[in-house]
Protein backbone atom coordinates (compact mmCIF):
# COMPACT_ATOMS: atom_id res chain seq x y z
CA UNK A 1 0.00 0.00 0.00
CA UNK A 2 1.43 3.71 -0.81
CA UNK A 3 1.97 5.40 2.38
CA UNK A 4 1.37 8.76 0.64
CA UNK A 5 -1.36 10.09 1.87
CA UNK A 6 -3.07 12.74 -1.47
CA UNK A 7 -4.49 15.38 0.88
CA UNK A 8 -1.17 16.00 1.92
CA UNK A 9 0.60 15.88 -1.02
CA UNK A 10 -1.55 18.68 -2.47
CA UNK A 11 -1.24 20.81 0.23
CA UNK A 12 3.12 20.57 0.55
CA UNK A 13 2.72 21.24 -3.35
CA UNK A 14 0.20 24.52 -2.85
CA UNK A 15 2.06 25.79 0.34
CA UNK A 16 5.60 25.20 -1.72
CA UNK A 17 4.14 27.09 -4.41
CA UNK A 18 3.34 29.77 -1.73
CA UNK A 19 6.65 30.14 0.29
CA UNK A 20 9.22 28.92 -2.50
CA UNK A 21 12.01 31.79 -2.55
CA UNK A 22 13.02 33.26 -5.55
CA UNK A 23 15.71 35.74 -3.86
CA UNK A 24 19.09 33.33 -3.93
CA UNK A 25 19.98 34.90 -0.97
CA UNK A 26 16.67 33.05 0.77
CA UNK A 27 18.39 30.12 -1.04
CA UNK A 28 21.42 30.67 0.77
CA UNK A 29 19.83 31.02 4.42
CA UNK A 30 18.09 27.92 4.04
CA UNK A 31 21.59 26.56 3.49
CA UNK A 32 22.99 28.27 6.75
CA UNK A 33 19.75 27.23 8.76
CA UNK A 34 20.43 23.21 7.36
CA UNK A 35 24.11 23.67 8.73
CA UNK A 36 23.25 25.27 12.17
CA UNK A 37 20.63 22.37 12.56
CA UNK A 38 23.02 20.19 11.96
CA UNK A 39 25.64 21.25 14.45
CA UNK A 40 23.31 22.17 17.21
CA UNK A 41 21.43 19.38 16.98
CA UNK A 42 24.02 16.66 16.34
CA UNK A 43 26.43 18.92 19.14
CA UNK A 44 24.56 18.34 21.86
CA UNK A 45 23.60 14.85 21.79
CA UNK A 46 24.96 11.28 21.97
CA UNK A 47 25.54 10.09 18.74
CA UNK A 48 24.67 6.51 17.52
CA UNK A 49 27.70 5.07 15.79
CA UNK A 50 29.00 1.34 15.33
CA UNK A 51 31.76 1.55 17.90
CA UNK A 52 29.88 3.09 20.91
CA UNK A 53 26.25 1.64 20.12
CA UNK A 54 26.11 -0.95 17.63
CA UNK A 55 23.34 -2.66 18.14
CA UNK A 56 21.24 0.45 17.95
CA UNK A 57 23.03 1.92 14.90
CA UNK A 58 22.53 -1.43 13.21
CA UNK A 59 19.02 -1.57 14.17
CA UNK A 60 18.54 2.29 12.90
CA UNK A 61 20.56 1.81 9.03
CA UNK A 62 18.27 -1.56 8.81
CA UNK A 63 15.43 0.54 9.42
CA UNK A 64 16.47 3.30 7.08
CA UNK A 65 17.78 0.92 4.11
CA UNK A 66 13.97 -1.21 4.44
CA UNK A 67 12.56 2.54 3.50
CA UNK A 68 15.28 2.79 0.99
CA UNK A 69 16.25 6.24 2.23
CA UNK A 70 19.21 7.43 0.17
CA UNK A 71 19.25 10.88 1.54
CA UNK A 72 22.66 11.84 4.04
CA UNK A 73 20.86 10.88 8.50
CA UNK A 74 22.54 11.18 11.06
CA UNK A 75 20.82 9.71 14.44
CA UNK A 76 21.47 10.42 18.23
CA UNK A 77 20.27 10.09 21.65
CA UNK A 78 18.70 12.78 23.57
CA UNK A 79 18.64 12.62 27.79
CA UNK A 80 14.89 12.89 27.78
CA UNK A 81 12.88 10.31 30.08
CA UNK A 82 9.65 10.18 27.91
CA UNK A 83 9.49 8.40 24.47
CA UNK A 84 9.70 10.80 21.85
CA UNK A 85 11.90 11.60 18.69
CA UNK A 86 12.25 14.14 16.03
CA UNK A 87 13.80 15.08 12.65
CA UNK A 88 15.44 18.44 11.98
CA UNK A 89 17.09 19.29 9.07
CA UNK A 90 16.70 18.67 5.19
CA UNK A 91 19.66 16.37 5.00
CA UNK A 92 22.30 17.85 2.30
CA UNK A 93 25.51 15.86 1.24
CA UNK A 94 27.45 18.22 3.47
CA UNK A 95 24.90 18.78 6.46
CA UNK A 96 23.11 15.20 7.14
CA UNK A 97 19.34 15.64 8.54
CA UNK A 98 19.47 14.65 12.48
CA UNK A 99 17.30 12.40 13.64
CA UNK A 100 17.12 12.16 17.43
CA UNK A 101 15.58 9.13 19.86
CA UNK A 102 14.98 9.83 23.75
CA UNK A 103 16.88 7.71 26.15
CA UNK A 104 13.13 7.20 27.59
CA UNK A 105 12.66 5.33 24.43
CA UNK A 106 16.10 3.22 23.78
CA UNK A 107 15.65 2.45 27.44
CA UNK A 108 11.70 1.46 27.53
CA UNK A 109 11.28 0.27 23.35
CA UNK A 110 11.61 -2.93 22.18
CA UNK A 111 13.45 -3.25 19.08
CA UNK A 112 9.80 -3.64 17.01
CA UNK A 113 8.85 -0.66 19.21
CA UNK A 114 11.79 1.27 18.50
CA UNK A 115 12.31 0.54 14.54
CA UNK A 116 8.30 2.07 14.69
CA UNK A 117 9.63 5.36 15.71
CA UNK A 118 12.74 5.41 13.85
CA UNK A 119 10.69 4.63 10.78
CA UNK A 120 8.17 7.84 11.48
CA UNK A 121 11.15 9.93 11.65
CA UNK A 122 12.80 8.72 8.35
CA UNK A 123 9.35 9.40 6.85
CA UNK A 124 9.68 12.93 8.03
CA UNK A 125 12.93 12.65 6.34
CA UNK A 126 11.08 11.28 2.88
CA UNK A 127 8.71 14.03 3.12
CA UNK A 128 10.89 16.78 3.83
CA UNK A 129 8.78 18.13 5.89
CA UNK A 130 11.54 20.24 7.32
CA UNK A 131 11.81 22.15 4.38
CA UNK A 132 8.27 23.07 4.07
CA UNK A 133 8.51 24.88 8.05
CA UNK A 134 12.05 26.65 7.48
CA UNK A 135 10.15 27.67 4.18
CA UNK A 136 6.87 29.09 5.68
CA UNK A 137 8.87 30.80 8.93
CA UNK A 138 11.30 32.66 5.98
CA UNK A 139 8.18 33.30 4.14
CA UNK A 140 6.25 35.52 6.71
CA UNK A 141 9.12 35.97 9.05
CA UNK A 142 8.06 38.29 12.40
CA UNK A 143 4.22 38.95 9.65
CA UNK A 144 1.24 36.85 10.72
CA UNK A 145 0.47 34.61 7.98
CA UNK A 146 -3.00 34.78 6.60
CA UNK A 147 -5.44 32.67 8.58
CA UNK A 148 -6.28 30.74 5.81
CA UNK A 149 -2.98 29.80 5.00
CA UNK A 150 -2.22 29.74 8.11
CA UNK A 151 -4.76 26.38 8.45
CA UNK A 152 -3.60 24.57 5.00
CA UNK A 153 -0.17 24.90 7.27
CA UNK A 154 -1.62 23.46 10.24
CA UNK A 155 -3.68 20.60 8.84
CA UNK A 156 -0.21 19.66 6.26
CA UNK A 157 1.79 19.33 9.84
CA UNK A 158 -1.35 17.49 11.07
CA UNK A 159 -1.67 14.92 7.57
CA UNK A 160 2.43 14.52 7.47
CA UNK A 161 2.23 12.88 11.38
CA UNK A 162 -0.20 10.54 9.71
CA UNK A 163 2.02 9.97 6.72
CA UNK A 164 4.87 9.52 9.03
CA UNK A 165 3.22 6.79 11.31
CA UNK A 166 2.89 4.70 7.82
CA UNK A 167 6.72 4.50 7.32
CA UNK A 168 6.83 3.46 10.84
CA UNK A 169 4.06 0.64 10.12
CA UNK A 170 6.47 -0.40 7.04
CA UNK A 171 9.58 -0.23 8.38
CA UNK A 172 8.53 -2.47 11.22
CA UNK A 173 5.64 -4.40 10.09
CA UNK A 174 4.00 -5.32 13.28
CA UNK A 175 0.90 -3.98 14.26
CA UNK A 176 1.46 -5.15 17.80
CA UNK A 177 4.13 -3.35 18.28
CA UNK A 178 2.16 -0.41 17.63
CA UNK A 179 -0.26 -1.28 19.90
CA UNK A 180 2.57 -1.87 22.42
CA UNK A 181 4.56 1.39 21.76
CA UNK A 182 1.27 3.38 22.03
CA UNK A 183 0.82 1.94 25.44
CA UNK A 184 4.21 2.63 27.09
CA UNK A 185 4.12 6.24 24.35
CA UNK A 186 0.48 7.75 26.10
CA UNK A 187 0.55 5.83 29.39
CA UNK A 188 3.72 4.31 30.59
CA UNK A 189 2.37 1.02 30.37
CA UNK A 190 3.95 -2.26 29.61
CA UNK A 191 1.63 -4.14 27.55
CA UNK A 192 3.30 -7.72 28.30
CA UNK A 193 3.07 -7.43 32.05
CA UNK A 194 -0.96 -6.79 31.90
CA UNK A 195 -1.42 -9.46 28.97
CA UNK A 196 -4.06 -7.15 27.23
CA UNK A 197 -4.33 -7.98 23.70
CA UNK A 198 -4.00 -5.25 20.56
CA UNK A 199 -7.54 -6.16 19.27
CA UNK A 200 -9.30 -5.24 22.51
CA UNK A 201 -6.80 -1.76 22.60
CA UNK A 202 -7.87 -1.17 19.11
CA UNK A 203 -11.66 -1.92 19.93
CA UNK A 204 -11.39 0.52 22.83
CA UNK A 205 -9.26 3.08 21.03
CA UNK A 206 -12.08 3.18 18.18
CA UNK A 207 -14.75 4.21 20.34
CA UNK A 208 -12.72 7.11 21.71
CA UNK A 209 -11.74 7.97 18.34
CA UNK A 210 -15.20 8.85 17.71
CA UNK A 211 -15.16 11.80 19.86
CA UNK A 212 -12.76 13.75 17.68
CA UNK A 213 -14.31 12.55 14.32
CA UNK A 214 -16.60 16.11 14.18
CA UNK A 215 -13.27 17.94 14.55
CA UNK A 216 -12.92 21.05 16.65
CA UNK A 217 -10.19 19.72 18.60
CA UNK A 218 -6.99 21.78 19.24
CA UNK A 219 -4.56 20.13 16.83
CA UNK A 220 -1.69 21.22 18.32
CA UNK A 221 1.50 19.71 16.41
CA UNK A 222 0.07 15.97 16.15
CA UNK A 223 -3.20 14.71 15.65
CA UNK A 224 -5.36 13.58 18.75
CA UNK A 225 -3.54 10.01 19.62
CA UNK A 226 -6.77 8.12 18.95
CA UNK A 227 -6.82 9.71 15.51
CA UNK A 228 -3.32 8.52 14.79
CA UNK A 229 -3.76 5.37 16.29
CA UNK A 230 -7.07 4.51 14.61
CA UNK A 231 -5.20 5.61 11.22
CA UNK A 232 -2.60 3.43 11.49
CA UNK A 233 -5.22 0.59 11.88
CA UNK A 234 -6.78 1.11 8.71
CA UNK A 235 -3.78 1.28 6.53
CA UNK A 236 -1.75 -2.01 8.50
CA UNK A 237 -5.61 -3.85 7.86
CA UNK A 238 -7.17 -2.36 4.77
CA UNK A 239 -7.23 -4.95 2.23
CA UNK A 240 -7.80 -2.20 -1.09
CA UNK A 241 -6.92 1.03 -1.47
CA UNK A 242 -10.76 1.83 -1.65
CA UNK A 243 -11.37 0.33 1.51
CA UNK A 244 -8.35 2.09 2.85
CA UNK A 245 -9.44 5.90 1.47
CA UNK A 246 -13.59 4.90 3.11
CA UNK A 247 -11.80 4.58 6.48
CA UNK A 248 -9.56 8.05 6.37
CA UNK A 249 -12.06 9.69 5.36
CA UNK A 250 -13.47 10.89 8.75
CA UNK A 251 -10.34 11.09 9.94
CA UNK A 252 -9.01 13.10 7.41
CA UNK A 253 -12.10 15.21 7.28
CA UNK A 254 -11.83 15.80 11.34
CA UNK A 255 -8.35 17.09 10.57
CA UNK A 256 -9.59 19.19 8.11
CA UNK A 257 -11.96 20.66 10.69
CA UNK A 258 -9.50 20.77 13.86
CA UNK A 259 -8.83 24.22 15.50
CA UNK A 260 -5.88 26.03 14.95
Amino acid sequence: MNPTIIQRKKLHDKLLGIVQPDDPTQIKSEAEEQKFIFYHESGFSFPIEPDTTPRLYQLCQRTKERLHVRRNVKFCIEDRAHITGFCAGGGNDDFPSVIGISSGAVNKLSDSELTFLIGHELGHVIMHSWRINFLYKSHFQDEKAPQDIAHLNHVHRLLSELEADRYGYLACSNLEAIVSYHYKEIGGIDIQKYGVPASLFLEANHRQAQMFMDGGWLGNSHPANALRIEAIHAFATSTSVHELNTRMEPIIRSIFNCND
